[in-house]
């Protein structure tokens, strides 16, 4: 009788699991609100299971975190200009606060930091075009090493 109230004592205290499925694109940690005067980054994910891709602004720390359904493509609209490196996680389990990684099938993080630029050139007519540098991957290559791409650790994706 002690028993079963102590496991249901002890189930209490658990944190509630998070979700098995996240709707394509959502941002799991961070996220950049929408703004047609940034860059976009398009993100096709190749992979038979679903991926996290992490956007870490270089020598700022902040990051952003995304959700990416197996076999999906996303864009995320409004990158803020700056280079941010790159880390993907593959068929990753969250931590219970559902906002970090746990385990994945593959880590890894682009060896060159991706730079998200805006350029304003003066027409011959006196008029300006403001011109984004965006960026589009696809993921899934079985040869990550041959994309620029090295094996990083939990801790290091999570940072």
């Amino acid at each position: 009788m002690f028993a079963p109230a102590l496991v249901m004592a002890l189930l209490a205290q658990q944190p509630a699991p998070c979700p098995i499925a996240l709707p394509n694109g959502s941002a799991v940690r961070g996220g950049f609100a929408p703004s047609p005067s940034l860059p976009d980054f398009t993100i096709r994910n190749r992979e038979k299971s679903p991926v996290l891709v992490k956007l870490e602004q270089t020598g700022r720390g902040e990051d952003h975190i995304y959700f990416i359904d197996a076999e999906a493509e996303m864009t995320i609209r409004g990158v803020p200009l700056g280079s941010y490196f790159v880390s993907v996680a593959v068929n990753g389990r969250f931590a219970p606060d559902c906002r970090t990684l746990a385990s994945a099938t593959a880590i890894y993080r682009f060896d060159e930091p991706f730079a998200f630029t805006s350029k304003t050139i003066q027409n011959p007519d006196g008029s300006f075009d403001t011109q984004m540098e965006g960026h589009w991957i696809e993921l899934g290559d079985a040869n990550r090493n041959d994309a620029g791409a090295a094996p990083i650790s939990v801790t290091a994706f999570n940072g």
